[in-house]
């Protein structure tokens, strides 16, 4: 923690200092320490974005399973929608595809789940990824979001890989440091070397990255304050009430803070385990029917509204959002 504390001085003093008040302000740069809301609202003028992205392959096995999540509609009556990081082992792209075609956001991950070595395997893979998807008949420049296999958060490496592939963000830095209503994060960007650390792993603090967007994910917190990455990693959750419980119960966070996007990592392990399918399907439910300001988006959608803040009384005009 100590050297990369020492390192973001280091830089800074090469680099300059990100000001939200001069060099850095939206639609194409925030600063990671902007602890403003954007557009300057108050809570509860903001609509609640919950994000759930799945991980790893899709095919038509598990899509019978992730089908069950997104059975509602957001307020504006368009389909509540989710995005795909995928691994290409065991990816059937016609399938792929077929979510593309629903308004579902693809983006990549990995081709078997291996972490790359250097920087030129981190360009390598998602080339590679990149491509399996544009070739299934999807337009490349709506493949944007990145999310590292494992995630081992891959720091300058990574987002080089990134730049050299024409994606925009990555959505696998997941924090132990900003995980509490008063700590969460709002979207920033890597304009200049500065940002949170991605649970002991490497930030790109040596390098600018203009443009380039981190969607932070902070910690789940469960029963007697067991903390994960992710929910499946929460071994505590063993009925359907724990699996709504870990999800409502973060989602309650973001809601009654400041309502930073709440972002769920899940996969299909999870989904195929009957009681975590159904807790799920319960709370995706609960959260449509019992929030009128809430909306389930893609990880996009919720960095176009940070980039262009429009306020809870007039969002289901807001372009980005509608079908």
């Amino acid at each position: 923690m100590k050297v990369f504390v020492y390192l973001a001085v280091l830089v800074g003093l090469v680099y300059g200092q990100c000001d939200p008040a001069g060099n850095c302000s939206p639609p194409d740069c925030r600063c990671f320490k902007d602890n403003t809301t954007p557009g300057g609202f108050q809570p509860d003028e903001i609509p609640q974005m919950v994000v759930i992205t799945m991980d790893y392959s899709l095919n038509s096995e598990f899509a019978e399973l992730y089908d069950q999540l997104f059975t509602t509609t957001n307020p504006n009556d368009c389909p509540t929608l989710g995005t795909f990081y995928l691994q290409d082992i065991n990816t059937d792209y016609d399938v792929v595809k077929a979510y593309y075609d629903r308004g579902f956001e693809i983006g990549v991950s990995s081709v078997d789940g291996t972490i790359p070595k250097d920087e030129v395997g981190w360009v390598d893979l998602i080339r590679t990824v990149k491509t399996k998807i544009t070739g299934a008949g999807i337009n490349g420049d709506d493949v944007r979001g990145y999310r590292p296999p494992q995630l081992n958060f891959g720091g300058t490496e990574e987002f080089i890989g990134i730049g050299d592939n024409g994606l925009v963000y990555d959505a696998g830095c997941v924090t132990s440091e900003y995980d509490t209503a008063s700590t969460f994060k709002w979207p920033f960007t890597y304009d200049f070397p500065e940002g949170a650390t991605c649970n002991g792993q490497s930030m790109p603090v040596d390098k600018e990255f203009k443009g380039k967007w981190e969607l932070i994910i902070p910690d789940f917190t469960f029963t007697n304050d067991t903390k994960c990455e992710v929910p499946q990693g929460c071994t505590n959750v063993e009925t359907k009430t724990d699996a709504f419980n870990i999800l409502y119960d973060n989602f309650i966070a973001h809601y009654e803070g400041s309502r930073t996007p709440y972002v769920v990592i899940i996969d299909a392990a999870w989904m195929k385990t009957d009681f975590k399918r159904e807790g799920t399907v319960e709370f995706m439910d609960y959260v449509r029917a019992g929030f009128p300001d809430t909306w389930v988006i893609t990880a996009w959608q919720s960095l176009q509204w940070v980039q262009n803040p429009t306020p809870t009384a007039n969002i289901t005009s807001f372009a980005p959002w509608s079908c």
